[in-house]
Formats: C-alpha cells, sequence, structure tokens
C-alpha cells in the first residue's frame, strides 16, 4: 500500500506541472495564461467572439432578428453563428475540464499503477507524449479554409458582406483546426493509456475499488462525446424533433456509450486475465490439498479457507466502475437533451417579449 503524499511533495508536484503547462499545446494555453478561471476563460472567448459577430452584424446592416409567423425569431446567420460560437467555446473548456479532472485523480492513478509510471509515460501531462500537433493544425487550417467558400458563398453574393463572411472563415477554421488537433490528442492519448495499462497497471482482485479511477476517467471521455453531441445538435434545431434528429441523438448517445466503455476496455481485459491466472492458481491448490482432507483436520480447514478464497476471487467485478460512475455517464448523457430545451425556452421568451 502506498503511503498518502505528503504536502511537501504535493507543493512540488503542482510547481512542476505549472512550469511544464506553459509549454503546454495551444488550447490549453489558453487557460494556463488567463486570469480568469477555466469556466470564466471559455466564457469570455464566447463574449468575444458574439461580440465581434454582433458589432460586424451592425456595421454592415445585417439584422439579428426576422419577423416570423408567430412574431419574432433570430435569424439564420445569427443562429449559425450563435452553434459555431458555442462549439468552439464549450470544445475549448471540456478539453481543459477533461485534463484537470484526471490531474485531480494523480493519488488515485498512482495507487493502481507501479512507481514512477505515470511519470515515465506522461500521464496527467496537458500535452500528451509524441502528439504530432502540426500536420494535425495544417489539415484544420486548410480544411476550413477550402470549405468556407462553399459554405457561406452567400455573404460575397450581393449584397457583400465581407465582415461577415471573414468571420465565419476564421471561426470554421479555428473550430477545424480544434476538431483536428482534437482528434490527434485523443489518438495519442488513448495510445499512451493502452501502453500504461498494458505495462504498469496492477491488478489486486482483493482491492478492484481501486481500480475505479479509470472508470470515472472514461465517463469523462463519454462526456466529451455527449458534449460535443449536444453543441452539434445546434446546428439542427430549426428542424425541430423529426426522425433525423432523433437518429442523430440516438447516435451520441451510442457514442458516448460506445466511448465510455472501449476506454475500459483495456483494464477489463486485464482483470480478466489476472482473474483467471488466480483462480487456475487457487484450484491447483485446492486440487493438491484436496485428497488429504479425509485424514487431515488441518488440510480439511486449509481446503475451506481456499474455496472461500476461490469464490471471493470468482465474484470479484471484471468492470472497473462503480454505481457512482454508472449514475454520471447517465446524468452526462442527459446534455444531449440540453440544446431543445434551450430552444423551447428561447422561442417562449422572444414570442411573449414581442407582444
Amino acid at each position: 500500500m502506498l503511503a498518502p503524499m505528503s504536502e511537501a511533495d504535493l507543493a512540488d508536484l503542482t510547481a512542476e506541472w505549472a512550469r511544464t503547462d506553459r509549454h503546454a499545446y495551444f488550447e490549453q494555453r489558453i487557460f494556463v495564461l488567463s486570469p480568469l478561471g477555466d469556466f470564466w476563460t471559455a466564457l469570455a472567448v464566447f463574449l468575444l467572439l458574439g461580440g465581434a459577430f454582433i458589432a460586424i452584424a451592425g456595421i454592415e446592416h445585417l439584422p439579428l432578428v426576422t419577423r416570423a409567423a408567430k412574431g419574432i425569431a433570430i435569424s439564420g446567420p445569427a443562429e449559425t453563428a450563435f452553434a459555431l460560437d458555442v462549439t468552439l467555446s464549450v470544445a475549448l473548456y471540456i478539453q481543459r475540464y477533461t485534463r484537470m479532472r484526471e490531474r485531480k485523480d494523480y493519488p488515485a492513478f498512482v495507487r493502481t499503477l507501479n512507481p514512477g509510471a505515470i511519470e515515465k509515460h506522461n500521464v496527467v501531462m496537458l500535452t500528451p507524449a509524441k502528439a504530432r500537433l502540426a500536420p494535425a493544425t495544417w489539415v484544420g487550417l486548410f480544411g476550413g479554409i477550402i470549405a468556407s467558400p462553399f459554405l457561406y458563398s452567400r455573404y460575397l453574393a450581393s449584397p457583400v458582406l465581407p465582415g461577415i463572411f471573414a468571420w465565419f472563415l476564421v471561426v470554421t477554421t479555428l473550430l477545424g483546426m480544434a476538431f483536428t488537433r482534437g482528434v490527434e490528442l485523443s489518438r495519442t492519448g488513448t495510445k499512451n493509456t493502452n501502453l500504461v495499462i498494458a505495462e504498469e497497471l496492477k491488478v489486486d482482485l482483493l482491492r478492484i475499488d481501486h481500480l475505479s479511477v479509470w472508470g470515472r476517467s472514461a465517463a469523462r471521455f463519454a462526456l466529451i462525446w455527449f458534449t460535443v453531441g449536444a453543441v452539434s445538435c445546434l446546428f439542427f434545431l430549426d428542424s425541430g424533433l423529426n426522425i433525423f434528429t432523433v437518429a442523430l441523438v440516438v447516435l451520441f448517445l451510442a457514442l458516448g456509450a460506445w466511448v465510455f466503455l472501449r476506454t475500459m476496455e483495456p483494464v477489463h481485459r486485464k482483470i480478466r486475465a489476472v482473474k483467471a491466472e488466480e483462480l487456475e492458481r487457487i484450484r491447483s491448490e485446492i486440487d493438491s490439498v484436496r485428497p488429504g482432507t479425509r485424514n487431515d483436520a488441518s488440510a480439511a480447514a486449509r481446503l475451506q479457507s481456499l474455496l472461500a478464497y476461490e469464490a471471493r476471487i470468482a465474484a470479484a467485478p471484471e468492470w472497473p466502475f462503480d454505481q457512482t460512475t454508472i449514475m454520471r455517464v447517465s446524468a452526462s448523457a442527459l446534455i444531449l437533451t440540453v440544446p431543445w430545451f434551450g430552444q423551447a425556452i428561447a422561442q417562449f421568451a422572444i414570442d411573449h417579449l414581442a407582444h
């Protein structure tokens, strides 16, 4: 059993993180260098981008609201801008949130790994080892630049709205780079995590609850997909709840559940392998003790203890999560319903303010 970290060790670790964090990848440095907290930094990004759009729309006389059959409604360009703004801000925040929560679980990760494994494999550093972010950045950059003229060509037609087009170009390109970089970070992080689990994870079948930290980690990665799915639904709110939008929600629910289970699968396989090996060892020992139980009371007592131990090992859970983790995943899945309720509330407010 590892001793708890002392205050001095924790202070040294925190200082080392603060030093290395200043050289983390760009999305994390936004939060590291910001004088605001993580939430307020993400909100500031949202407000700055949204404020820029409103200012440009005012200069170029683009209406933000339009007349509708039931009163007034948010204009199409404003809805698209809002969805892009929210998506980018939330993507930045959820990356930060996930990394910080992983770091808070540092003592729990240490308890399940060989000594020095976290530092050796760069487990809780903000930038995963061997992440190839430069190629991913270029792919996102060129993708955003190439796609924007097709997506927003109407703003270059009559009337020409160069500022609005430039805003959509910049934000779409930033979102594209965030997406491609996020894919690379996820790919590298998953590969590194699987290596750590294969080489460094310690499985104590009598203390399987220690491995629940890996379930919490998987739940956080599932939360990313649920959140991304929710903000993606913002682009389709005008369609209402139809077969397509319901299928979209179901798709993201399935993706989140798949990510949750897929992230824990390497731990599950290792638990099963260790469990099978231990059960085979116990049963071999039972076979060797059983013949002597007829005439030896001590052998009979030993057989009973071995059988009890075998039953306990056989009953050991093979997945590293508990009821609390399942409740967290289930609650985070409800995030997918937020855009639909939000739209209903916003439309209700607009309809009543218009009269």
